[in-house]
């Protein structure tokens, strides 16, 4: 009898210890469940940053166009033309530097007609003269009479300037932090009306810097923008 006694208490051990495992097991897994679960929880907002920025520098661009029969004669009035062009923009305060004057295409119409007695003049040039400065006070007081008084000079000119920011490294690291802001504070309302709480972020990404004009008036203020979206654990 007491060797049938010990093999019996073995198995009552050995089973004891199976149901305990199973118990702990369960209880491990029932918190498991409940830990992934509330990581299914997740709220994802978006945080806007904006900002109106001067413009920093302008591209001015003096565009015109001249014919002629003769190449040679149609070279010799480009170069009176653009001697002419950046003589008046120095003379308004423009550094010599800060004036390009690009090399001007020329066409041979001949070679694009099938009928060359229709053709009025045989060769065109179109050049570009163009600013690259961070006067822009200066650039907006001379387009009002540039194109002017270039007519009075012969030429039919047509101009156009493109403000530009290039401060924007300076600035985007306190606009990120603004729109992570706004984008925690959307979060935040989130939780409130669910009767939530926010977690620990799971994704961030941040979009693209966009630079535009603040409207089609005032090109020289600009308007850049930026949006952070967010993901957050909810508790």
């Amino acid at each position: 009898m007491k060797g049938k006694s010990i093999p019996f208490k073995k198995n009552m051990i050995q089973g004891g210890a199976i149901v305990l495992a199973a118990v702990v097991l369960g209880i491990s897994l029932i918190f498991t469940v409940k830990t992934l679960k509330s990581y299914d929880d997740t709220v994802k907002v978006r945080g806007l940053c904006e900002k109106e920025v001067p413009a920093d520098r302008v591209v001015w661009r003096i565009s015109y166009s001249e014919k002629d029969n003769s190449l040679a004669d149609l070279r010799t009035i480009v170069r009176r033309n653009n001697d002419i062009i950046v003589s008046k923009l120095t003379e308004a305060g423009f550094k010599s530097d800060e004036i390009k004057v690009a090399n001007a295409s020329y066409d041979d119409r001949y070679m694009y007609s099938n009928n060359v007695s229709q053709v009025s003049y045989r060769y065109v040039a179109n050049q570009t003269v163009t600013v690259f400065t961070k006067n822009l006070d200066l650039v907006r007081k001379l387009q009002q009479t540039l194109e002017t008084d270039l007519v009075n000079q012969n030429i039919l000119a047509n101009s156009w300037a493109d403000y530009q920011y290039l401060g924007l490294n300076d600035i985007k690291p306190a606009m990120i932090a603004e729109s992570l802001e706004n984008a925690r504070a959307a979060a935040d309302e989130f939780a409130k009306n669910s009767h939530s709480r926010i977690g620990k972020m799971r994704t961030a990404s941040q979009g693209y810097f966009e630079v535009e004009d603040l409207d089609e008036n005032t090109p020289q203020v600009k308007k850049v923008r930026v949006v952070t979206t967010v993901e957050y654990y909810l508790k």
